[in-house]
């Protein structure tokens, strides 16, 4: 039986700016150290909703690990930490931006994110469509990603982006 916390770590894409040119990859520690309190970061997350996760694994292991890597690691707020979800299976779906600022949530604190109603983060769901489910477009996820980023690095020059 496959390992489920191994399959959802292989989806999740980290790539972080700003690092030495020497370090070509990073742990999830060297991530964790930049979402301090107090600390300017842009974060967009990239959330696989295909069916080699599937709906359970979704709802049990993807979104909640991203969640708890918020609501525990970054002080969400628009002078700090900025978020954005971007879920993904054969089509690619920008759930909320409060990076680049093209969405409605820019600026959000953590209570608003995760406790207003309706919560942007409760927008962040499993699709449940054959026809979209099947495949797997992280390239489209990852040029959304680059995007927001690029956009939110216009209004903040020089901050930590992680996606």
């Amino acid at each position: 039986m496959v390992d489920v916390r191994r399959l959802i770590v292989a989806h999740i894409v980290l790539v972080v700016a700003r690092l030495p040119a020497s370090s070509a990859e990073s742990n999830i520690a060297d991530i964790l150290r930049m979402l301090g309190p107090r600390t300017e970061v842009d974060v967009v997350g990239l959330l696989d909703r295909s069916q080699g996760v599937g709906q359970h694994n979704f709802y049990y292991f993807v979104q909640p690990f991203f969640s708890s890597l918020l609501r525990q690691y970054a002080a969400v707020h628009a002078d700090y930490a900025r978020t954005s979800v971007v879920t993904f299976a054969r089509d690619v779906t920008v759930v909320y931006d409060s990076v680049s600022g093209s969405d409605a949530g820019a600026g959000l604190s953590k209570c608003q994110l995760f406790d207003a109603s309706p919560a942007p983060f409760d927008r962040v769901e499993f699709v449940r469509d054959d026809d979209i489910v099947r495949g797997t477009n992280l390239t489209g996820a990852m040029y959304h990603a680059i995007e927001i980023l690029e956009q939110g690095r216009a209004n903040r020059p020089n901050v930590t982006q992680v996606s």
